[in-house]
C-alpha cells in the first residue's frame, strides 16, 4: 500500500509542544470509582488494547491516574514496545506514561499511532539510562521531533490505522476460536478411540535423557545440542537452527542423535504462565542433533503406533493442560514428573485410524496457519503505513 501523503505541507513540532504528560494522582480509588490497575504486565508489546487488568480491591501502591482516551508509554524498557490506548479508567504503575495530546494540533486517536512508529522508539531508546533496567525521562521524550500533518490528514490516517487495528484484532481472536476449536475437537477424538490400550512409555523403544556435551572438537562427535529455543513460538518440528555445536561420545551419540518421528520432550522449564512439557517432531534430513539434560527423547515403536499420533496426543496434553498436573516446581522453574507422565494409558486404534486423524489435524492445523499468516500481514502492513508516514520522504 502506498499512501498519497502531502508531506511538504506537515509540520514539525516536539513532542512536548503537542503532548502532556498527565501526571495525575489519585489516593482514594473507591471515591473516585476506580477498580481497575495497569501494571507494565497487563501492556503487550505492539498491541493498542488493553485487555488484562489487576484488581484495585486487593489493595495497590499505584496511584497514577488513567482516563478513556490517554495514550499508555511503558517507559520501562522501551525495547519492549509497550504503547496502549486506554478505555477506562484506571490507575497504573509509575513505570507508565499518561500522555494527553493537545487536540487544537494533534488529535488523541492519532497520538497512540505516533508512539507506536519506530521513529520515536528510536528516540526512547536513545535516551534511556540504566542498565538492568533502563528507563526515558519526559524531559528527553518531550524533545523528541516528528512530522505532523494537519487535523484533517491525521483523522484520516487514524481512520485508517485504527481500522487495520481492528481487522488485526479480529483475525487474532479468530485464530484463537479456532486453535481453541482444534484442541476440543482433538481431545474428543482421542477419547473415543477404539483400540488396544496401552501405556505410553510402552509405544516407546525408547526414553532417555538429552546431554549437554563438551565444548565442540573436545570429543568423539560433533552434534547440534537442542536449546530453550527449539519450543520458541508455536512451533511444531524440531529446527536445530541456532542451536550450539556441542561434542559427545559414540556411545551417547548412538541413542540420542536424532531420527525421523522422534519425540523431544521438555522435561524442565516452563513458568506459571506456560506449562512444562511441550513437545517438536523430528523430521527426516536433519543435521546430527540431540536433546540436551533438560529434554527427554521418545523413540516411538512404529510397528505400535505413528509417531505423529503420539506426538499430537503429547502435544494436546501440554496444550490442554495435562502436564501441569505432572510438574513439580523448585524457585522459578517446573520439573515433569517423566515416568508419570509416559505411565499413563493411551487408547491406540488401528494404523488406518490413526492415519485418518493425523491427516485430518493436519487439514485443520493448516486452516489456522492461514489465519495466522493474514493477521501477521495486516501487521506488516500496519508497519508499512506507520513507515510512510511518520519515515523520512
Amino acid at each position: 500500500m502506498t499512501l498519497d501523503l502531502d508531506k511538504p505541507a506537515w509540520k514539525r513540532v516536539a513532542f512536548g509542544d503537542v503532548v502532556r504528560n498527565a501526571n495525575e494522582t489519585v489516593r482514594q480509588l473507591d471515591t473516585a470509582g476506580i477498580d481497575r490497575i495497569i501494571a507494565m504486565e497487563h501492556m503487550d508489546p505492539g498491541q493498542l488494547k488493553i485487555s488484562r487488568w489487576g484488581s484495585a480491591n486487593h489493595g495497590t501502591t499505584f496511584t497514577r491516574r488513567v482516563k478513556p482516551g490517554q495514550t499508555l508509554f511503558g517507559k520501562r524498557r522501551a525495547y519492549q514496545r509497550k504503547v496502549a490506548y486506554a478505555e477506562f479508567d484506571a490507575v497504573c504503575s509509575g513505570d507508565i506514561y499518561t500522555f494527553d495530546a493537545d487536540e487544537t494540533q494533534l488529535l488523541g486517536e492519532f497520538l497512540p499511532f505516533v508512539v507506536q512508529s519506530n521513529e520515536y522508539f528510536d528516540h526512547a531508546l536513545g535516551t534511556s539510562a540504566g542498565s538492568l533496567s533502563p528507563r526515558t525521562h519526559w524531559r528527553d521524550l518531550a524533545n523528541f521531533e516528528f512530522d505532523l500533518p494537519p487535523l484533517d490528514q491525521q483523522k484520516r490516517l487514524a481512520d485508517l490505522l485504527w481500522s487495520i487495528e481492528r481487522h488485526r484484532l479480529a483475525l487474532k481472536q479468530q485464530t484463537s476460536e479456532l486453535r481453541s476449536a482444534f484442541a476440543k475437537w482433538a481431545l474428543e477424538q482421542f477419547s473415543s478411540a477404539v483400540g488396544v490400550e496401552r501405556q505410553i512409555v510402552d509405544l516407546c523403544e525408547l526414553v532417555i535423557g538429552g546431554v549437554w556435551g563438551a565444548p565442540a572438537g573436545e570429543s568423539e562427535v560433533d552434534v547440534l545440542a537442542l536449546g530453550p529455543k527449539s519450543y520458541s513460538g508455536d512451533v511444531l518440528f524440531v529446527d536445530p537452527d541456532g542451536s550450539p555445536t556441542r561434542s559427545i561420545t559414540s556411545r551417547q551419540a548412538a541413542d540420542r542423535i536424532l531420527r525421523d518421528g522422534d519425540i523431544v520432550l521438555e522435561r524442565s522449564g516452563g513458568s506459571f504462565e506456560q506449562a512444562v512439557g511441550r513437545v517438536v517432531i523430528a523430521g527426516p534430513d536433519l543435521p546430527d542433533t540431540i536433546p540436551t539434560d533438560f529434554q527427554r527423547l521418545l523413540r516411538p515403536d512404529k510397528d505400535q503406533v505413528i509417531p505423529a499420533y503420539l506426538f499430537w496426543k503429547l502435544r494436546l496434553d501440554w496444550l490442554t493442560g495435562v502436564t501441569r498436573y505432572y510438574a513439580r516446581r523448585t524457585t522459578n522453574i517446573s520439573n515433569l514428573a517423566v515416568p508419570d507422565y509416559l505411565a499413563r494409558s493411551l487408547v491406540v486404534p488401528s494404523k488406518r485410524d490413526q492415519w485418518a486423524l493425523v491427516e485430518r489435524i493436519g487439514q485443520l492445523i493448516a486452516a489456522v496457519d492461514r489465519a495466522d499468516d493474514e493477521a501477521e500481514a495486516v501487521a506488516a502492513l500496519r508497519g508499512t503505513v506507520l513507515a510512510q508516514v511518520f519515515g523520512g520522504g
